[in-house]
This record gives structure tokens, sequence and C-alpha cells, in this order.
């Protein structure tokens, strides 16, 4: 079952680089929300992301068909982490997005990190 992510109150957390910051969570599930510039994106950036992709692979004559495509979207969709953008970092969706596509499409990650 997926939290609707209720602000439940705001504690003091350390950033990456050192400093403290307040962060509000979720009263229900005690995530932390993500308050940092590498926010995390929707789904929809990362399936455009995709067509981009098999648009640039099919004028370099590799084919991407549209099994592959939805194959990669519905993993994305049900990965619960990567579409609970409320905390995720848009790099760490990064990661996932280029490990989940290579299962499927035989490709170097450059070429993906490319149309993200």
């Amino acid at each position: 079952m997926h939290c609707g992510h209720k602000f439940g109150g705001r504690d003091w957390l350390e950033m990456q680089n050192g400093t403290m910051v307040i962060h509000p969570y979720c009263g229900d599930c005690g995530t932390v929300k993500n308050v940092s510039s590498d926010r995390g994106r929707k789904l929809g950036y990362f399936i455009t992301s995709l067509s981009r992709l098999k648009k640039r692979l099919g004028n370099k004559g590799y084919r991407v068909t549209d099994v592959q495509i939805r194959l990669i979207s519905k993993e994305l969709e049900e990965f619960p982490e990567f579409t609970d953008y409320w905390w995720i970092t848009f790099s760490r969706q990064r990661e996932l997005f280029v490990e989940i596509v290579r299962k499927y499409i035989r490709v170097s990650p450059q070429a993906i990190w490319e149309v993200l």
C-alpha cells in the first residue's frame, strides 16, 4: 500500500554537504521529504526519455520495440521507491532508470544518460 504522505512534523537533519536543514516528514510512515535541489521527477519524464532513446537508436539502425518500452515502463511503475518522488533524488532515479533500461535494451549507459 502506498502512503499519501501527510506532513506530520519537521526535524533537523544533516544534508550531504554537512549543513543542518529542517526536513518535513510524513506523520503516517515517517518518510523524510527530499528538500535538496536534486529532486525526483515524475514517471512521465522517464517515459519521454524512453521515447527519445527509441528515436535516437532507430536513427542509428537499432530497432527498439513497443514491447521493450512497455516492459521498461511497467517495471518503473512497479518499483516502489522510483515513483515516490516525494523523497527520492533525481540522481538515484537516473541510476535505477539506467539499470532497468539495460535489462531490456542492449545499449551503453552513456547513450541512456544522453537522453535524460
